[in-house]
């Protein structure tokens, strides 16, 4: 009677070890790899939608062996995107273009300290007319469409009607450009309202529906 191959035995285990070191969560069978809470897996019984609670704002610049980096890849691109605040564009406007030198120093630090101060998503200067004086500080809240006076000397609050000239700020260029528009968007980061708000006058304002768009 001859004993066992212990050779070939060995054999066996190496091939299974390896098979088993080699199993990454890809390699994993498809009815492994619906199941939830399997890493890496790119879909789930729950359509993979608590994926992105593990999302910890890490690098994704790349793994070859974590199949969580590529999960939190894919929950990302699912995300709504956020509108950017022009926070550090209106500032940049109050220190060169607004409140520009040494004179200005003291109104320029109190309008930056307003907007430091403030949460609000978005940033609205008010000019007196065309020639760009400021007059006020506002906050606008795109969601709501709303906007609210913080600083200065000018209505609470503005609403479209209100409104005679749309500006965006060129940080690049620092100047103001006239934007051609009917609407606030926050693509706008200053305005002028009519001159008959300004004198007091109770007049009734233009209904912008009825109005060309003059370019």
């Amino acid at each position: 009677y001859g004993g066992p191959n212990l050779r070939g035995l060995g054999h066996i285990g190496r091939s299974k070890s390896s098979s088993v070191s080699n199993l990454g969560p890809g390699s994993l069978p498809l009815g492994l790899r619906r199941g939830p809470g399997v890493p890496g897996s790119h879909r789930s019984d729950y359509g993979g939608g608590h994926r992105g609670e593990f999302d910890d704002g890490a690098s994704d610049i790349s793994s070859t062996t974590s199949g969580y980096r590529s999960g939190r890849v894919s929950a990302r691109l699912y995300r709504e995107p956020v509108s950017k605040s022009n926070r550090p564009i209106v500032m940049n406007a109050i220190e060169f273009v607004v409140f520009p030198g040494a004179v200005n120093r003291e109104t320029r630090m109190r309008v930056l300290e307003e907007i430091e101060r403030c949460d609000c998503p978005h940033f609205l200067l008010l000019f007196r007319d065309n020639r760009l004086q400021f007059r006020a500080l506002y906050a606008f809240y795109p969601d709501t469409e709303e906007v609210f006076k913080i600083h200065g000397n000018g209505p609470k609050q503005i609403t479209d009607n209100m409104i005679e000239n749309y500006y965006k700020y060129n940080s690049g260029g620092k100047k103001f450009t006239q934007i051609h528009t009917k609407h606030l968007t926050v693509t706008i980061d200053a305005f002028t309202i009519h001159n008959s708000l300004w004198l007091g006058k109770k007049t009734r304002l233009p209904d912008k529906k009825g109005l060309p768009l003059v370019i």
